[in-house]
């Protein structure tokens, strides 16, 4: 990423001429000569054009990264989600994540005849070889009829009351496999030696370590569940069984019932928040490269007075000099813009191929929408940046202009 940022902004001269030529050249057409002046301007000094949107580019490059690789990570969770989660309606406590369920709601569930299978998700913590671990508790066979985690050795359907699973990345970084023992501290304070039952792959739902509800209940100081997954009986209509969950569910509070789109978007919940923070590194970046882009020009006004003098002497209108000066700052923003985007896509693309086998990132997604505004903004960017530049050039005396050295 550094060698690619350094490598951009040092040959952004040699691209920068024929790429402002090639932004430029429909505003030509479409705004008159005043938009034409203004892109031969920017193309005839390609250094000047290139150090003006570095900054832009720089500040736009580790947003579009960011926000590539967060909807990414996002395209993959909703993959993952929906490859793992076979069954039909999920009951959260509206922060997933959060334990505020009572686990006896999935039983309650589970009696509907409308449903075949329910199972909870409950949370705990415990210490695991001496490191804090945040716990799954689950009823592990009842966990296999609506979730697949891709067990990769051991079996979970079949993990009993002194054995835990647990996710393959935690498992490789402490040389864990199947029949390993393992020395467990609860939050109670007692101890008990538990083995590695399974390592499973898919921690998008479950936490790393994975332990029975048997296990857990000696050592619950209290006891509450995540989320409820249920799988309906063949032939239940989706509205029918959300019907049903919604009455067993406001016994316990109201918790919200989704279906699988909606289960699969409160997963992504996390990544939307962070990527908030990155709009917000944006708005930071712009300001700075907007002042940036206002200096630049004001310096390239004074050393261009007398041609400026000259084209107001044989002619041009202030209105048509101001319209010369936005537009070519929007050109040297929009060059900008587009070359931070192209390097961010680039700088994303590679981080999702970097991280993919640990971190389970296998989806390489390019947000076009966001992009898009991005876009916009750093055209924007470039008229807001002109307007105190276009107004000084405005007023300046035409004699005094023309006679400038």
């Amino acid at each position: 990423a550094f060698v690619t940022i350094v490598g951009v902004v040092v040959f952004g001269p040699v691209v920068a001429g024929p790429l402002t030529t090639v932004v430029g050249a429909p505003l030509g057409r479409l705004r008159g000569m005043s938009a034409a002046m203004a892109r031969r301007n920017a193309a005839r000094n390609p250094r000047r054009t290139s150090a003006t949107a570095a900054a832009l580019l720089v500040g736009v490059a580790v947003v579009t990264l960011f926000t590539t690789f967060g909807a990414s990570i996002k395209a993959s969770l909703d993959d993952s989600v929906k490859k793992s989660f076979g069954g039909d309606l999920v009951v959260n406590g509206g922060r997933f994540g959060r334990g505020s369920l009572s686990p006896r709601m999935a039983p309650d569930i589970a009696r509907l005849p409308e449903v075949q299978t329910a199972v909870g998700l409950g949370a705990g913590g415990a210490k695991v070889a001496g490191d804090d671990e945040r716990l799954t508790i689950v009823e592990p066979a009842a966990l296999t009829k609506v979730l697949d985690v891709d067990v990769m050795s051991g079996s979970l359907a079949t993990l009993g009351r002194s054995q835990l699973a647990v996710g393959k990345t935690l498992a490789g970084d402490h040389g864990w496999k199947v029949g390993t023992a393992l020395p467990v501290t609860f939050a109670d304070g007692t101890s008990d030696v538990f083995t590695v039952g399974a390592v499973y792959k898919n921690t998008d739902v479950v936490s790393d370590i994975v332990v029975t509800r048997a296990a857990w209940a000696p050592h619950a100081v209290q006891d509450a569940d995540d989320a409820v997954l249920i799988a309906l009986r063949p032939g239940i209509s989706l509205a029918a069984g959300k019907t049903a969950v919604e009455q067993v569910a406001g016994a316990y509070g109201g918790p919200t019932v989704q279906d699988r789109q909606e289960y699969v978007a409160s997963v992504a919940q996390g990544v939307n928040m962070i990527l908030g923070l990155i709009y917000v590194l944006l708005f930071l970046a712009i300001v700075i490269a907007a002042m940036g882009i206002a200096n630049t020009l004001s310096l390239s006004i004074y050393e261009r007075t007398r041609e400026l003098g000259v084209l107001r002497a044989v002619g041009q209108t202030r209105g048509q000099l101001r319209s010369m000066v936005r537009w070519e700052s929007v050109i040297v923003s929009t060059f900008g813009a587009l070359g931070g985007l192209g390097v961010g896509v680039f700088l994303g693309w590679a981080l999702v191929k970097a991280v993919s086998a640990a971190e389970n990132v296998g989806v390489f997604a390019v947000p076009g929408g966001q992009l898009a505004v991005i876009l916009v903004l750093g055209a924007v960017v470039g008229v807001l940046a002109a307007l105190r530049p276009a107004r000084r050039a405005a007023r300046m005396d035409v004699l005094a202009a023309v006679a400038a050295q």
